[in-house]
């Protein structure tokens, strides 16, 4: 179900789960075959609307001129449109590998965010002076919202919004980090260093232990990695021949079934061109579509729903153990 808002209204993933059952309770279930958002019918009506009236053409001069002109060779057409099944095929798996290979990727940012705050949460000693105890229970919650300000960064990044009024809740998160460079124009990348700078820091001003150390470092190399990964499935598109000769042995199939059906459908076979050069068309621009996984439509990743339970279960982790954090939200 994808989300409506960029920002969370929830407190907890409590509050989140509830309103998401009532929300399902609400909700009307629709067959698929009825449903209108998230099908590709309005991008490929002009195609189905050629293929018809090209259909209609043929039939009219196969009625009308002669109907000898009509094609019909039992063995060479369907073995084009075997052809032709393999085309789409190709399409949509190599499309639908590069769908769930960013689903498997923002995946393990999730996972590596999640492991990296709790490390940070209950893993990194604190002093035994309240004041600075205070003020380390700070750099925690600041260095873990950062963690989830890496989340709504990379979303930004990969959906190509550079500007600020697209990224109202980035601009709010990064006031948290202090001198940030807002001229940065790889914001998941720079943040990285923040959370690296955190590190240093903590391993010169604390007994952190040498496991520990080497974990989160180990994280914030997982963050890179997964931001490389993104990057790559946003830069890297299908080769720009492969989607040329599909979309061309898709068309020449379509132009040739009329003529081929013919002989033995006579006017029917307008409508059936019409319906099969919708089949076709659907798959193949489905295809197209999720070939960039980022971006916003209803076919692609929900990255503000992600951005937005992974900030939930960021909130609770600094909330355990409770009895801890209520006294140190006393103390301050």
């Amino acid at each position: 179900m994808r989300s409506q808002h960029h920002h969370h209204p929830f407190r907890s993933l409590r509050g989140w789960h509830a309103s998401q059952r009532e929300q399902r309770k609400q909700t009307r279930w629709v067959p698929y075959s009825l449903r209108w958002k998230g099908g590709v019918v309005l991008k490929i009506i002009p195609n189905i609307l050629i293929s018809g009236l090209l259909a209609t053409a043929i039939c009219c001069i196969s009625a009308f001129w002669s109907d000898n002109l009509s094609l019909h060779a039992p063995v060479l057409f369907p073995a084009f449109a075997f052809v032709v099944g393999l085309a789409v095929s190709f399409r949509m798996s190599a499309t639908y590998s590069r769908w769930w290979e960013g689903r498997t990727e923002w995946d393990k940012l999730s996972a590596l965010s999640r492991s990296f705050s709790r490390t940070i949460w209950l893993h990194v000693p604190l002093s035994t002076s309240p004041a600075q105890r205070i003020k380390q229970i700070q750099e925690k919650k600041s260095v873990i919202q950062a963690v989830r300000t890496l989340a709504v960064a990379l979303k930004h990044h990969l959906r190509g919004e550079r500007d600020w009024d697209e990224c109202i809740e980035l601009r709010e998160l990064l006031r948290g980090l202090p001198d940030y460079p807002y001229s940065a124009t790889n914001h998941p990348l720079t943040i990285t260093l923040y959370l690296s700078r955190y590190i240093e820091h903590t391993r010169t001003t604390t007994p952190i232990d040498t496991q520990v150390l080497t974990h989160l470092l180990t994280h914030v190399d997982g963050f890179t990695s997964v931001i490389s990964a993104c990057e790559r499935l946003l830069r890297t598109p299908l080769p720009l021949g492969y989607n040329i000769a599909i979309s061309r042995i898709v068309w020449i199939f379509v132009l040739g079934l009329p003529s081929q059906l013919w002989r033995e459908m006579r006017w029917w076979s307008i409508g059936v061109t019409m319906v099969v050069s919708y089949a076709i068309f659907a798959l193949a621009e489905v295809g197209l579509e999720i070939e960039n996984p980022w971006g916003e439509g209803p076919n692609d990743l929900d990255l503000d729903r992600y951005c937005n339970l992974l900030a939930l279960d960021l909130e609770e982790t600094m909330t355990f153990p409770e009895k801890e954090v209520l006294l140190i939200e006393e103390e301050l």
